[in-house]
């Protein structure tokens, strides 16, 4: 598989453990921009030309593509930059009042934590941060009558953790049939196969680049029903039905929250990589990820200094997150890159959590089925070999301080 992926292929030597940051990008995505921008380049949705109308068709067949992907309606994919602009144009959009209140929970990124935050200053609204425990299980018990909205993670970017997202959501709605509920589903859905409608959140972002699909693009689902109640949250070209000196009306779904000119070259490339997915069976893919996460926790395990944070259970995908005995997550990715490894140190973007675990720092390893077992066995060698560098370091530095 290591193969279909250009980087990967070029540089032979390197370990990229790291697709929890972003994923590498097969032939097919790379090559869909060269085709894009050589063959087709031309905005979408403003010309009646030739160009105009393959830019439009393009871009009506990768919705195509995607929707049908996770389950969704076409009208129900709206087309951002990033999940992080999804999370932040749900905050401009969704009415909360001084009398609601809006819970998260401190296992979140900060792109599901900050807008939610800002959104209860700016509002006078309660802000309300559910404790993690070990799945996030008790996300229901902090709902009550005045909860307008519940923003959480699908899978942890720090410990891996799946929590029963649809169950989860069936506990919100019998509290609170109102309550807007929102998933980060960032992670998630380059790990777990995903359908919208089954899972019944009312929002669900994530971006193309954690799947495989170029930086610059995310997407925004939404029930249609909301999508059409709630205003833009983005005001410009393309966006509107009428424009007088007073007032204005927008068009319909998606292109009400499509406003200016969308990255029809990078939504086509994504689309490109969800075909990749699924000619390569993404099922098969899944599983053989799930056994290389099985294999890299039983050789971390054998490691005496080493602690897994979490995977207490199979709940968890494949992202594992680590501390070691007096080795800082910093130095262990620094003595990392330099045998070619890609691994990721420090908070993650996820403060709340750090702060819960009581933990500054981890050391974290994100796989893909682009990964093999001599990854992770280069990676548990360089941690041996890190161990012996450091304590190596502070022998030396007693010895000066003794002199």
């Amino acid at each position: 598989m290591r193969k279909k992926f250009p980087l990967l292929k070029k540089h032979k030597n390197i370990v990229y453990l790291d697709s929890a940051a972003t994923t590498q990008k097969p032939d097919e995505v790379i090559q869909a921009f060269t085709d894009y921008y050589e063959n087709n380049n031309a905005n979408s949705h403003r010309g009646l030309y030739k160009l105009s109308e393959n830019a439009t068709h393009i871009l009506r067949e990768a919705r195509q593509e995607i929707s049908f992907f996770i389950g969704a309606e076409q009208e129900e994919v709206i087309f951002t930059k990033s999940a992080t602009e999804g999370f932040n144009a749900l905050a401009q959009s969704l009415e909360v009042g001084r009398w609601n209140n809006i819970v998260v929970t401190e296992m979140e990124h900060h792109s599901n934590f900050l807008p939610w935050q800002q959104l209860a200053k700016k509002t006078k609204a309660e802000f309300i941060v559910a404790k993690s425990n070990n799945n996030l299980s008790d996300i229901a018990k902090y709902v009550n009558s005045k909860t307008a909205i519940v923003a959480f993670t699908g899978m942890s970017n720090v410990t891996g953790l799946q929590p029963n997202a649809k169950k989860i959501i069936k506990e919100i709605r019998a509290k609170n049939p109102k309550t807007i509920i929102i998933l980060d589903a960032t992670q998630l859905v380059a790990h777990k196969r995903l359908n919208v409608k089954t899972l019944d959140a009312d929002f669900v972002c994530f971006s193309a680049h954690k799947l495989y699909g170029p930086t610059g693009v995310g997407i925004l689902y939404g029930k249609l029903n909301l999508l059409k109640e709630i205003k833009p949250f983005l005001y410009g070209g393309n966006m509107i039905n009428q424009v007088k000196e007073k007032d204005s009306t927008w068009a319909e779904v998606p292109e009400k929250f499509e406003a200016g000119t969308i990255d029809t070259a990078g939504i086509h490339a994504f689309a490109q990589a969800i075909k990749f997915l699924e000619k390569n069976d993404f099922d098969a893919l899944l599983h053989f990820e799930d056994e290389l996460k099985d294999y890299a926790l039983k050789e971390l395990k054998k490691l005496e200094h080493v602690t897994i944070i979490g995977h207490e259970n199979k709940n968890y995908g494949a992202v594992i997150s680590i501390k070691i005995l007096d080795l800082h997550p910093h130095d262990l990715a620094e003595i990392c890159s330099r045998e070619d490894i890609c691994i990721r140190a420090g908070h993650h973007c996820a403060q709340p959590l750090m702060k819960a675990l009581n933990l500054v720092a981890t050391a974290r390893i994100s796989l893909s089925f682009y990964n093999t077992k001599k990854d992770i066995d280069k990676f548990v060698k360089t941690i041996k070999k890190a161990r012996k560098i450091i304590n190596g370091w502070t022998l030396q530095r007693s010895i000066t301080w003794t002199l």
